[in-house]
């Protein structure tokens, strides 16, 4: 057998036991049936190519079928109405969970003790300059974790890295001194949101400046949110917000005034430029896109 095609099969292999793992641990167990069921329906009876509402099972919570479609348009629009392709083993599925972690970008909070580091570090940031090697960089075992299981397959990267070829996904890069890439993030944008989709650091801080430089671009540029999908304990320090799907939909559906085109970006702001950033004085916020109180974006029930 060819060596490449053996390291396939046997990453490939890997990659289906860890994801065989995952959804035996309590509680998903009870969960995976109705993953199977679903999947097995969609493989006999073609889903739609952009699913809605209807498509949203309870089990598992935010799983709406197989994405055998995923051109461009498809996933943007897609994005727009709520959902994201995602999978750890075998077929691409929408996902569309009951509750975001979303950065409503006007109240973002950064404190004095972190604007003075980042004003200090010898950092740089970049955008839009290393796509394919943050998104490598991400997909890699993390130090801290025993069992990595990454969303990050061969197939992802082929459709993200299609889409930023395309002028719609993106990367924030962070290098030291000497030049090395430390940390990063990727992601994609449609419309006047940014959904940050990975990050990854090997050195203090690197990640969360590359997290605040996205903030500070995308806010000066006219986006208004940042969808996390899960909060992170930093999200939810800088302002960050948990909403239902509901009230997630409904901020979609709010206008914005991006300035940043479809096509490569190229970073703006150094850090310490964004260490010295007011959030409250950019347009977004002046423009009453948004309410004034990020509490009011929450979905009462």
């Amino acid at each position: 057998m060819d060596r490449r095609r053996d390291t396939g099969l046997v990453s490939k292999t890997r990659q289906f036991t860890l994801a065989l793992a995952y959804w035996l641990r309590p509680p998903r167990t009870a969960s995976l049936p109705f993953l199977l069921a679903g999947t097995i329906k969609d493989r006999l009876i073609a889903p739609p190519a952009i699913p809605d509402d209807t498509r949203i099972r309870r089990r598992p919570a935010g799983f709406a079928g197989l994405a055998p479609d995923l051109t461009t348009d498809t996933v943007l629009t897609a994005m727009d109405r709520g959902f994201y392709p995602q999978a750890h083993w075998g077929e691409m599925k929408w996902w569309s969970p009951p509750n975001r972690a979303v950065m409503p970008l006007h109240a973002v909070h950064m404190a004095k003790r972190f604007r003075r580091t980042m004003r200090n570090s010898d950092m740089r940031v970049s955008m839009d300059t290393a796509f394919a090697t943050v998104m490598e960089r991400c997909a890699e075992p993390r130090s801290n974790r025993q069992i990595h299981l990454t969303w990050i397959t061969p197939d992802a990267m082929e459709l993200y890295g299609r889409l930023h070829w395309e002028g719609h996904a993106h990367s924030v890069e962070v290098f030291s001194a000497e030049g090395e890439l430390v940390g990063g993030l990727f992601g994609l944008a449609s419309g006047p949101f940014f959904s940050a989709l990975s990050m990854f650091h090997t050195e203090d801080n690197a990640s969360k400046f590359a997290i605040a430089s996205l903030y500070h671009h995308l806010a000066e540029a006219g986006f208004l949110a940042v969808d996390h999908q899960i909060m992170s304990p930093w999200v939810e320090a800088l302002g960050g917000i948990t909403l239902e799907r509901d009230a997630y939909t409904l901020l979609l559906e709010r206008p914005g005034a991006v300035e940043l085109p479809v096509g490569k970006w190229a970073a703006k702001f150094t850090l310490a430029d964004t260490a010295a950033w007011q959030p409250a004085n950019s347009e977004t916020a002046a423009s009453g896109s948004l309410p004034e109180n990020p509490a009011d974006l929450r979905c009462s029930g």
